[in-house]
């Protein structure tokens, strides 16, 4: 009894650092989530993931007036979030890149936000005098 209750312990720390070790994003959606753009339409995204998971399709998830988050379904492993909205009756991704990837096994989420902490209008405005 003693043997088994230690195997089940090594198994189980030997699948917990296996995990530790996996990136957070797959890297085969690292490699093509910089593709992803604002103004893409459902079709287009499901073009650029499915050159990595083949059969990929979007559909509405949590929405909320104008805007809420198409979800695709990766495998049976990943879900990739991807905030998008309504414009001129076509659902589109928001052009403030937001994207959650939900690792169903792991019960584990990474929030993904793409923003530009220096844009061209924050350049021009200075925050503090460095004279003094």
């Amino acid at each position: 009894m003693k043997h088994t209750i230690l195997a089940l312990l090594f198994c189980i720390g030997l699948l917990h650092s296996h995990a530790a070790d996996e990136p957070l994003i797959p890297v085969a959606l690292n490699a093509i989530l910089p593709k992803i753009r604002g103004g893409m339409s459902v079709a287009e995204v499901e073009a650029v993931l499915t050159t990595a998971y083949p059969g990929v399709k979007g559909e509405m998830s949590l929405w909320s007036g104008q805007s809420g988050y198409i979800d695709y379904k990766l495998d049976e492993r990943f879900t990739l979030s991807v905030s998008s909205a309504t414009v001129d009756k076509k659902t589109v991704v928001h052009d403030d890149l937001l994207f959650y990837l939900q690792n169903r096994t792991a019960k584990h989420r990474v929030d993904i936000k793409s923003y530009f902490y220096e844009s061209p209008a924050q350049k021009k405005t200075k925050f503090f005098d460095s004279s003094k």
